[in-house]
C-alpha cells in the first residue's frame, strides 16, 4: 500500500513540474526595470528539488560526491569555484542561488547513479510529466484562441495580450498573435518541454542508444541557438530527469492509443508555441520516428495488420510535417529580424568573454554586466548555451567541465578501473 502511495507522488511531482507555481524573492533593477534575467524567483519546482535531495540522502544516509572517484571531486572543485565568484560577482545573491540549485541538481543525479534506488521512480516522474503536458495542451490552445491568458493565478500563469510589450507574438499574414505560452515563463520553453516529452514517447519505438543520442543532439541544437537550458530552472530540471529516464532503460508505458494521443497532442502544443527552434527539431524527430515505423518488419498478416496500425501515426505526422513547413515559410521576415538580434547578442557575448576570459563574470551574471548602452529588448542572455557558459564561469570553469564530462564518456565506455 505504501509503495503505491509513494508511486502516485512521484507521478503528482511530474505531473506539478509543467505547472510551475513562483514568486519574486529579489529582483535587481536595469535602468528602472525588473528583468527576469536579474530577479531571483522561488519556484515551487526548487522546493521539490530540495525535498527529493533529503529523501535520498535520508535513504542512502551519505552526502553527495562523497565517494573518492576523480569525477566527484572535480564537480567539487566546479562548485567551490561557482561559489568562489561571489567575490567579484555583481549581483552574489543570484550568483549564490543558481549555485545552490546546481549543487542540488548534482546532487540528486549522484545519489540516482550511485545508488540506483530512484529508477524506477524517474519512470513515474516521467510518465507524470507527459500527463501534465494534457493540461499545458488545453491552456495553450485556450490562450491562442482568445488571445489572452485563460484567468489562472499570476502566480502560474504569465498576463498575456497581443497589445503589451514584451509578449512572445508572431506575425502571420499581417495578423500578429500571441503565442502558446501554457504556464511557462515563455513559449520556448514550452516547446523545449513538449520536445522532451516527445522524445521520452519516441524512446519506445527509437530503442535506448538511438533515443539517447537524439536526446544529445537536440541539447546541443539547442544548446547552439538558444539559452533556456541554462537560464531556465524548468528547462534544466525536465532535461536532466529526460536524460536519467533514458539512460534507466526504462521505456514509459502508456497504451497504444493513449501514447497516440499524448504525441498529437504535443504536435499541437509545439506548433502553436510557434518556436522555430522547435519546429525544425519536430521535424527531426518526426523523419526518425516515421522512418522507424515504416521499416518495422513483421510477417503475413502480422506485417499488414501493423502497418494499418502504423497508418494514423503516419497521417498525423505528416500532417503536423507540413503544417511546420508552413509556419516556417509564414513569418519569413521575422525569421530575418531573429537571425539579426542573435548576431547583437553574439557581439556581446564575444565582448564579455574578451574581457573575462578565465574568471567570467560569475553564474547568472551575464545581463547584470551588459553595457547600457543599448535598448531595453537587448537585455537578455546570449543565445548559445556554450557562450553562455564560457562567459559566467569562465574558461577556468568550462575546463573543469569538460574534463567532467569527458571522463564520465571514457568510463561509461571502457569503465572506471582503465
Amino acid at each position: 500500500m505504501w509503495n503505491k502511495i509513494k508511486l502516485f507522488i512521484y507521478i503528482i511531482i511530474g505531473v506539478g513540474f509543467p505547472f510551475l507555481i513562483r514568486t519574486t524573492l529579489f529582483s535587481y533593477t536595469i535602468r528602472n526595470i525588473n528583468l527576469p534575467y536579474t530577479t531571483i524567483y522561488l519556484h515551487s519546482l526548487d522546493l521539490v528539488l530540495f525535498l527529493i535531495f533529503a529523501h535520498l540522502f535520508w535513504q542512502t544516509k551519505r552526502f553527495p560526491l562523497s565517494s573518492q572517484k576523480i569525477v566527484d571531486k572535480l564537480w567539487i572543485t566546479l562548485l567551490l569555484w561557482i561559489f568562489f565568484q561571489l567575490i567579484w560577482a555583481k549581483y552574489p545573491l543570484i550568483s549564490w542561488f543558481w549555485g545552490l540549485r546546481v549543487y542540488l541538481l548534482v546532487g540528486i543525479t549522484w545519489y540516482i547513479r550511485s545508488f540506483k534506488p530512484f529508477q524506477k521512480e524517474i519512470s513515474y516522474i516521467a510518465k507524470g510529466f507527459i500527463i501534465g503536458m494534457l493540461g499545458q495542451a488545453l491552456i495553450v490552445i485556450t490562450q491562442v484562441w482568445f488571445q489572452s491568458n485563460t484567468g489562472l493565478p499570476v502566480v502560474v500563469e504569465p498576463t498575456l495580450s497581443p497589445e503589451i510589450a514584451g509578449v512572445a507574438k508572431v506575425s502571420i499574414l499581417d495578423n500578429v498573435i500571441i503565442r502558446g505560452y501554457g504556464t511557462f515563463p515563455h513559449p520556448n520553453i514550452l516547446a523545449f518541454a513538449g520536445v522532451l516529452a516527445l522524445i521520452l514517447l519516441y524512446a519506445k519505438e527509437f530503442k535506448k542508444k538511438l533515443a539517447i543520442w537524439v536526446y544529445i543532439v537536440s541539447l546541443v541544437f539547442l544548446g547552439f541557438v538558444d539559452h533556456y537550458i541554462l537560464t531556465s530552472i524548468q528547462a534544466l530540471v525536465l532535461s536532466l530527469f529526460t536524460g536519467l529516464q533514458l539512460i534507466s532503460s526504462k521505456n514509459i508505458e502508456f497504451s497504444q492509443i493513449l501514447r497516440q494521443i499524448f504525441i498529437f497532442i504535443l504536435h499541437i502544443i509545439i506548433i502553436l508555441s510557434f518556436s522555430k527552434i522547435a519546429l525544425a527539431l519536430l521535424l527531426f524527430l518526426d523523419f526518425i520516428y516515421l522512418t522507424i515505423v515504416y521499416k518495422k518488419s513483421m510477417f503475413h498478416v502480422e506485417q499488414f495488420q501493423n502497418k494499418l496500425k502504423s497508418l494514423p501515426r503516419l497521417i498525423i505526422n505528416s500532417i503536423a510535417i507540413a503544417g511546420i513547413l508552413f509556419l516556417w515559410i509564414l513569418p519569413y521576415k521575422q525569421i530575418l529580424e531573429t537571425i539579426v538580434k542573435r548576431g547583437v547578442y553574439i557581439q556581446d557575448a564575444a565582448n564579455m568573454i574578451y574581457a573575462n576570459l578565465w574568471l567570467g563574470v560569475g553564474l547568472g551574471q551575464y545581463v547584470g554586466n551588459l553595457s547600457d548602452n543599448r535598448e531595453i529588448w537587448q537585455y537578455e542572455p546570449v543565445h548559445n548555451i556554450f557562450l553562455l557558459l564560457l562567459s559566467e564561469i569562465g574558461a577556468i570553469g568550462v575546463f573543469i567541465l569538460v574534463v567532467i564530462f569527458s571522463i564520465e564518456c571514457y568510463t561509461k565506455r571502457y569503465g572506471y578501473k582503465k
